[in-house]
C-alpha cells in the first residue's frame, strides 16, 4: 500500500517526488519498519509515470539509479548532495518515528508507509499529495494549500495530527520544498527518459461471460496497455453497473492488464457493454457484449477446433499414404479411391 511521509520527512523525499514536463507525475514511496526495539529498516523508491527510476535501501542508505537515464538530470556534485540529504533525512525520520511511537503509546513493531506525489505542471499547492499510513491505515495527510494536517482513520490519527500541527518548522519546511524544489526538479527531469515514460500503447479489450448461480457474469478483460492509469467500466442500457475489479497487473512485456466483472440477468446480457478510457485513446473505447467473437474464450475455442481438424486431417493423410503405398502396385487407382471413400 502506498502512503505518505509525515512532515518529519524532509528534503530527500521531496527530492524523490519530482517529475517531468508535459504534466508527468512523479511518485515517491517509503516504507519504514520499526522493530519492538525501535530499530528502523527503510526502503523507498521514486517512480516517473510508473517506471522506477530511483531507489534507496536500509543497507546502503544511498540513492541507486534504476534506469540508464536516472542520473542525467543532475551532476555528480548534485547527487552527492542528495545522498547527504538522504542520510540526514533518515536520521530525522527515525527520531520523529520513535517520538510518535512513544508519545502516542503505540505498542509492538510498526510500519510507517509514506507517499508523496506531484506533477511537473503543478501550480497550486492543493494539487500536492502527501500522506502517511501506519500499519496500512490512513494516519495523517497534509493540505499544503491551507498548511494544515488532516487526521486519517487510524486510532492514533488525532494524536499524530496534533503533534505534526505543532511542529511548525517541519510543516513550513515541507511546504516550501514542494513550492520551490518540486517544480525545479520537475524541469530537470523534463527530458531524461522522455521516450520511455511518454510512450503510449492502446489497450486490447475483450468481453465475455460465464454462468453462475446468480445469473450471467459478464467480464471485461483489458490488456496490453501503457501507461498504467486506466478506467474500465461496464454499462447496461446506458447505466453504469457496479463491478468487481482486479488490481492493475503487469504483463511480461512491460504493459498492463485488468479485468472487471458484473453479474446481470441472462435476458439483459446483450445490452451490456464495456467502456475503456486511457491516455492512448482519443475517445473512450466501447466493446459490446454481442461482439462475442472478439473474446479470448471464443478465440481459444476457434484455435482449438482448428488444431483438432488439422490433427484429424494429418492422421487421415498419413493413413491414406500408407494405404496407397500398400495397394497401388497391385490394383492401381481403384483402391486409392476406395481408401478415400472409406475415410479414416
Amino acid at each position: 500500500m502506498k502512503v505518505l511521509i509525515p512532515s518529519f520527512i524532509s528534503p530527500l523525499l521531496l527530492l524523490l517526488s519530482i517529475t517531468a514536463a508535459g504534466s508527468i507525475i512523479i511518485t515517491g514511496t517509503q516504507n519504514s519498519y520499526f522493530s519492538i526495539d525501535q530499530v528502523m529498516t527503510f526502503w523507498g523508491s521514486l517512480e516517473v509515470e510508473d517506471i522506477e527510476v530511483l531507489a534507496a535501501y536500509n543497507d546502503s542508505r544511498l540513492i541507486e539509479f534504476k534506469q540508464s537515464w536516472s542520473k542525467k538530470t543532475l551532476g555528480d556534485t548534485d547527487w552527492k548532495l542528495c545522498n547527504m540529504m538522504l542520510q540526514r533525512y533518515l536520521a530525522n525520520f527515525q527520531n520523529h518515528g520513535s517520538n510518535v511511537i512513544e508519545k502516542c503509546g503505540i505498542k509492538g513493531a510498526v510500519l510507517f508507509q509514506c507517499w508523496v506525489e506531484c506533477s511537473s505542471s503543478m501550480d497550486d499547492l492543493r494539487d500536492f499529495i502527501y500522506k502517511v499510513a501506519l500499519d496500512g491505515e490512513d494516519l495523517v495527510s497534509i493540505n499544503a494549500g491551507d498548511g494544515v494536517w488532516v487526521a486519517g482513520t487510524s486510532p492514533y490519527s488525532l494524536g499524530v495530527q496534533r503533534m505534526m500541527q505543532n511542529d511548525e518548522v517541519t510543516r513550513e519546511t515541507l511546504i516550501m520544498l514542494m513550492k520551490h524544489q518540486c517544480h525545479w526538479l520537475a524541469l530537470r527531469f523534463s527530458t531524461a527518459g522522455m521516450e520511455e515514460y511518454s510512450r503510449k500503447i492502446q489497450p486490447q479489450v475483450y468481453i465475455t461471460k460465464k454462468l453462475d448461480t446468480f445469473g450471467t457474469e459478464v467480464l471485461c478483460m483489458v490488456t496490453g496497455f501503457y501507461p498504467k492509469p486506466i478506467n474500465v467500466s461496464l454499462w447496461k442500457e446506458n447505466k453504469m453497473e457496479e463491478v468487481l475489479s482486479t488490481i492493475t497487473l503487469p504483463n511480461g512485456d512491460g504493459t498492463y492488464q485488468i479485468t472487471v466483472s458484473s453479474t446481470v440477468n441472462s435476458a439483459e446480457q446483450q445490452s451490456v457493454y464495456c467502456q475503456v478510457e486511457h491516455s492512448s485513446l482519443k475517445e473512450p473505447l466501447i466493446v459490446h457484449f454481442d461482439e462475442i467473437h472478439h473474446t479470448p474464450i471464443m478465440l481459444v475455442i476457434g484455435i482449438t477446433v482448428a488444431v483438432i481438424v488439422c490433427v484429424i486431417g494429418l492422421v487421415c493423410f498419413l493413413k491414406l499414404s500408407k494405404q496407397r503405398r500398400r495397394y497401388t502396385s497391385i490394383i492401381g487407382l481403384t483402391m486409392d479411391r476406395l481408401s478415400w471413400r472409406r475415410g479414416c
